[in-house]
C-alpha cells in the first residue's frame, strides 16, 4: 500500500527507543540521583558524608549486582519468543536490561574506588 510505513520499521523504532532510554539512562543519570537521603547526611562532616555516600552507592550497586541472575534468567526465558515483524527473540531486545544493570554496578565500584572522579555534586 502507498504511504503506508513498512511494520519492520516501526517495530525496529520501539526496539531502538528501548535500548536508547535503558542504554543512555545506564550511563547518563547520576548515580547521586537513584538514591538520596539528604535529611541527616548535609550536616556531617566531608569525610563521614563520603564514607555514606560510600555506602549508598555499595547498596546500589549491590541491589543490581542481587539482580543480574534473575535478569540472565529472565532473558534465557524470553529467548523463545519472537517478536511479531522482524522475528528476532525478545531475550535479545531486551537484553540491554542486564547491559544497563552490569554498567550501573560498574560506575558505583568506579565511584566508590575514585570519589573525585564520580558525579557527586
Amino acid at each position: 500500500m502507498l504511504g503506508a510505513p513498512a511494520a519492520w520499521t516501526e517495530e525496529l523504532a520501539t526496539i531502538a527507543f528501548v535500548w536508547v532510554i535503558f542504554w543512555g539512562t545506564a550511563f547518563t543519570v547520576p548515580l547521586a540521583a537513584h538514591v538520596a537521603v539528604d535529611l541527616v547526611v548535609p550536616r556531617f562532616v566531608p569525610s563521614v558524608r563520603r564514607a555514606l555516600y560510600a555506602l549508598g552507592l555499595a547498596a546500589l550497586g549491590g541491589c543490581f549486582l542481587w539482580a543480574l541472575p534473575g535478569i540472565a534468567d529472565y532473558l534465557a526465558f524470553m529467548m523463545r519468543e519472537r517478536t511479531p515483524v522482524l522475528d528476532w527473540p525478545y531475550g535479545a531486545v531486551y537484553s540491554v536490561f542486564l547491559a544497563a544493570a552490569v554498567m550501573v554496578v560498574l560506575r558505583c565500584f568506579a565511584a566508590i574506588v575514585r570519589p573525585e572522579a564520580s558525579d557527586q555534586a
